[in-house]
């Protein structure tokens, strides 16, 4: 974190537009360059090939395909993901380095064998009277995706950003080189070249993980105990990524909002292109926020907790906790006032930027609601980051739980209100989430020195 900071802080140093421009470029890139990356990738690669395939269809199917197997790979590791990243930041607080590449091997083996079980058995509704090797490369697809998740969750805790970036970008680059050549001999191949690109990416993070922790046993499961993992975590990363996809999957298999591709895959032309660009739209806010966070959130957290465990002076208590309440209050405030900006501009310019990308004008409606829905979400997403540093662990359960039901029910009910209503289940199963976040937030925030003493005596 403090080769972050301090790279943060030279290009600030230099007060001016190009070295603020910079700072948010480089913490764009550190934040969601791996998602930017692979979304940009498979788009390109795809428009590319597209010209030169002989069946039809071919680069849709392949899309469609890697959308589904990183929705499902995304909810099944979703569990173990901040689970057992928590599980490594205490053992590395405590100085007990040599348990966390066993477990990581544990976690890694367990979450890998789950996932091609569970993937297996729905494969054979994806792909049902397809071939059986249709089965075996989805299962084996979402296992090592799961395994990705896992490892990219573990070094994005321990900051090893430029090299996640580093290895998405190379391997993304192999997956599109590899899909020119396989889109030739039919649809298998382009499956099994984004599977090979994920097997080299998985031993790329591996190997990294295993450079940096050296141990002499090979697999532990000491991240199971209950003493030393906090299942709640497990249950917030369940429904965190679950409600982030269910809205996707209820327009994709409503049959008048979604349309059959291949096999059982289905998806919705009419909801997933708005839902994508709205996405794309949060890269101003992320890099504010991640930003923030690096070079001032950070230190004022570190400083505070440091006084309360070497027991500081009352008066140093109260003034390093102002601060960093203040710096909780305006990374808050300063990522949303950079995102609304940004969203306000893509308002005034939506129908130049549908017509620059070719896409109908009757999209923009339910772009404008998928927008403030992204709005809502990165808001969502920084209350869940703040109550995370603050080890608020049932509270982000609490408010993953009811974003997720929030968005089933919602979009569910928008379904059979009519095209109108598309869109709003899931902007307001956000709106109610994130208001309970911030309630739980501001909640030990004005208590947080009774809180913070309370929990460690």
């Amino acid at each position: 974190m403090a080769g972050i900071s301090i790279q943060l802080k030279k290009f600030l140093e230099k007060r001016s537009l190009i070295g603020l421009v910079t700072a948010t470029a480089y913490s764009a890139v550190l934040s969601s360059g791996n998602w930017i990356i692979a979304v940009v990738s498979v788009f390109f690669f795809s428009l590319l090939t597209n010209k030169f395939v002989k069946e039809p269809n071919t680069t849709l199917i392949y899309q469609i395909y890697i959308t589904y197997t990183v929705a499902i790979s995304l909810i099944l590791s979703g569990p173990l993901q901040l689970m057992f990243t928590r599980y490594v930041a205490d053992r590395l607080f405590e100085k007990q380095i040599d348990r966390v590449l066993p477990n990581y091997f544990g976690a890694l083996a367990i979450c890998m064998g789950y996932s091609f079980v569970i993937s297996l058995f729905i494969s054979f509704y994806f792909f049902e009277s397809l071939p059986f090797y249709y089965h075996i490369i989805f299962s084996f697809t979402i296992s090592t995706l799961s395994g990705v998740w896992l490892s990219n969750a573990l070094l994005s805790g321990l900051k090893s950003y430029r090299y996640i970036i580093f290895s998405f970008c190379f391997c993304y680059l192999l997956i599109g080189v590899l899909l020119f050549f396989t889109s030739r001999f039919g649809i298998i191949w382009t499956f099994i070249s984004f599977y090979t690109g994920q097997v080299l990416l998985l031993f790329l993070l591996v190997t990294r993980i295993i450079l940096d922790y050296s141990t002499d046993r090979l697999f532990e499961f000491d991240f199971l105990s209950k003493r030393k993992s906090y299942y709640s975590l497990g249950v917030a990363g369940f429904f965190y990524n679950l409600g982030i996809w269910s809205d996707k999957f209820i327009f994709w298999f409503n049959p008048f909002t979604g349309n059959q591709v291949f096999g059982n895959l289905r998806t919705s032309v009419l909801y997933d292109i708005p839902i994508i660009l709205a996405y794309i739209s949060l890269i101003p806010g992320i890099a504010i926020f991640f930003m923030k966070v690096e070079i001032e959130f950070a230190e004022s957290y570190d400083n505070y907790y440091r006084a309360v465990r070497d027991w500081g002076r009352l008066d140093d208590l109260y003034r390093l906790g102002n601060k960093m309440i203040e710096n909780v209050r305006t990374t808050f405030y300063d990522t949303l006032r950079v995102q609304g900006i940004w969203s306000v501009l893509i308002f005034f310019f939506e129908e130049k930027i549908f017509y620059f990308l070719k896409l109908p004008s009757l999209y923009i409606p339910l772009f404008n609601i998928l927008l403030t829905g992204a709005l809502l979400q990165l808001s969502f997403m920084v209350v869940f980051a703040f109550l995370s540093y603050f080890d608020k662990r049932r509270q982000i359960a609490l408010i993953s739980i009811i974003f997720c039901t929030g968005n089933i029910i919602l979009s569910i009910l928008t379904q059979f209100l009519g095209p109108y209503y598309y869109g709003y289940g899931f902007a307001l199963s956000l709106l109610i989430a994130t208001t309970t976040g911030i309630l739980f937030l501001r909640r030990f925030l004005d208590d947080i020195h009774y809180r913070t003493f309370v929990s460690i005596v």
